[in-house]
């Protein structure tokens, strides 16, 4: 490319992730996974911290460098962890849509087309079944590795194989099992290329990653549990796994959730055969493999999981490489729309568009049940509008690209994730924060399955007792699922009507969150507002909670 077509390339894939970022799919924090990294980050730069907490007391982060690389950036630059995280999860960003453009390139696009392949991906999309996104809102290792690894790709199908090395070296230290297809997928190539420029990159970049991932072990030590690679699941601990995480059990998907992947690498193969002539050979080989890789790790996760009951599993969790297959899909149906409109196929070129738009659009639905959703059929039609008059007017291709960020959530009324967050939550947290000791343990005891516990932990750094979003470490860690749910059922699955009082204190439970419709009669509460009222359950101490006039909070006492 020319210095002036680099330039474009560099303004538009900063735009598309500037879109991404503000507008749709958007960004969250403390409203999925970060409730259980933040602690544990949190203990790590000060170890006082999280001192009753199973969560922080039984990390999981033994074999990634995201937490050790985290904590140094807070410390070296003096930010909270909310900076230091949205400053990776942007970068990451940027460089995911790097390689989606470097990858619409490869599979043959001009320029305006692989732009528009990078703002397509930047639209992001949920991956039903596995439970991920190809495009994390959260900053967690998962999708810092799922971008780096699109990275790689593209550079990759462009044979520079060193940088491609790594940036597959850095994927696999925030997150081993995300990087696996594409070594998988690139070793394959080089066992079929014959190319020994291209070992020589392959060997130091596997060897790098191993070394690495050996450092991480041997450094960082283990928590208060272990995770357990050899054996099998105890019937006891697999009955927890499928209460809290049904979906690493291809056999408990919904049939919706299964069909579909089948059904896009139906498309994604049909789109490569329409490209093969496009395409330039490393992009032929890989694209193929990974949707190949993906499809068959359903049956593999099923065999070795539900059928096989090995423990290392539900950690490594295979079947979530479908996400290559939707990602593949969707910029192969793209590729081909484009080739379709240059040889003046219209009919043929907007099916591709359709095919190529429906994941963005469809949100959490499943395609198969699209139909059931017509506000999102509309919007991927008109998503794919847009991107036929990009391969209609390749000079208008970018404009349009940055169009679909802002129609499609509005035409598919597409809400991706929960709004956890309100002042009457942070008032709580700030008042704990503030006025209790730091190993106090807190309870919302009436909370159920809603995540607002997870954000309270978090932003007052104070102990939970138990809360619905942490079980889901029972995959990972079997002693951790097995005390989970022996806390869960103690505390009636923190549904109404509540225990006494004194029975929460002999859990070891100092406070109670509850809402005011559900505040036992005739106990003077520590901290209340309109959405929360916090009753400290230690007999005898009551009496020296008293409210400050008018604040809703008790006199602030030093923190320990």
């Amino acid at each position: 490319m020319t210095f002036r077509q680099t330039a474009l390339a560099a303004l538009a894939l900063a735009a598309f992730t500037l879109l991404g970022w503000f507008v749709f799919p958007g960004r969250t924090w403390l409203q999925s996974d970060t409730q259980i990294y933040v602690p544990i980050l949190e203990r790590q730069h000060d170890p006082s911290l999280f001192a009753r907490d199973e969560i922080a007391l039984r990390p999981h982060v033994k074999f990634t460098f995201y937490d050790e690389i985290t904590v140094a950036l807070r410390r070296w630059t003096g930010a909270e962890f909310r900076d230091v995280l949205a400053a990776q999860q942007l970068l990451f960003r940027a460089a995911g849509l790097t390689g989606a453009f470097l990858t619409g390139l490869a599979l043959g696009l001009p320029l305006p087309g692989a732009l528009a392949a990078a703002g397509l991906f930047g639209l992001g999309a949920v991956i039903n079944g596995p439970a991920v996104l190809t495009l994390e809102y959260e900053p967690v290792p998962r999708g810092f590795a799922v971008l780096c690894m699109m990275l790689a790709l593209g550079l990759a199908m462009h044979r520079k194989w060193t940088w491609a090395g790594v940036a597959a070296v850095i994927a696999t230290l925030y997150h081993p099992t995300t990087a696996a297809p594409f070594w998988a997928c690139l070793l394959l190539h080089w066992r079929f290329a014959h190319d020994r420029r291209e070992g020589i990159a392959l060997e130091a970049s596997v060897a790098l990653a191993a070394a690495g991932l050996a450092v991480i072990a041997i450094l960082q030590p283990f928590g208060a549990d272990r995770q357990v690679m050899l054996g099998r699941i105890p019937p006891e601990l697999e009955k927890i796994q499928k209460y809290r995480g049904a979906y690493n059990w291809v056999s408990l998907w919904p049939g919706g959730w299964l069909w579909q992947y089948p059904l896009l690498g139906a498309l994604a193969m049909g789109a490569w055969r329409r490209l093969r002539g496009w395409m330039a050979p490393e992009a032929r080989f890989l694209s193929a493999a990974l949707v190949g890789y993906g499809l068959a790790m359903i049956p593999l996760q099923w065999l070795l999981l539900d059928a096989g009951k090995w423990v290392l599993m539900p950690q490594f969790q295979p079947a979530r490489a479908v996400l290559w297959v939707a990602a593949m899909a969707e910029l192969l149906a793209l590729a081909a729309a484009w080739k379709a409109a240059a040889e003046r196929r219209w009919i043929e070129a907007g099916a591709w568009s359709v095919a190529a738009c429906l994941l963005p659009a469809a949100g959490a639905a499943p395609l198969v049940e699209l139909w059931k959703y017509p506000e999102r059929m509309a919007a991927a039609a008109l998503a794919a509008g847009l991107a036929l008059a990009g391969a209609r007017w390749p000079r208008a291709a970018i404009v349009a690209a940055m169009a679909i960020f802002f129609l499609t959530p509005r035409a598919g009324r597409l809400e991706l994730h929960p709004q956890l967050h309100s002042a009457e939550l942070d008032e709580l947290a700030a008042w704990a924060r503030a006025a209790t000791d730091r190993d106090d343990v807190f309870l919302f005891a009436d909370s159920g399955r809603r995540l607002e516990p997870g954000v309270f932990r978090a932003k007052a750094l104070r102990a939970l007792y138990v809360d619905w979003k942490s079980g889901g470490q029972a995959n990972l860690l079997r002693d951790y699922g097995y005390e989970w749910k022996r806390r869960w059922d103690a505390v009636r699955q923190a549904r109404p009507p509540l225990l006494a009082l004194e029975e929460y204190a002999r859990l070891g439970v100092d406070w109670i969150v509850v809402a005011p419709a559900n505040a036992p009669a005739g106990v003077t509460p520590a901290f209340r507002n309109a959405r929360f009222v916090v009753i400290r359950t230690a007999a005898g101490r009551q009496e020296t909670d008293r409210l400050l006039p008018g604040t809703g909070s008790m006199p602030a006492r030093p923190a320990a």
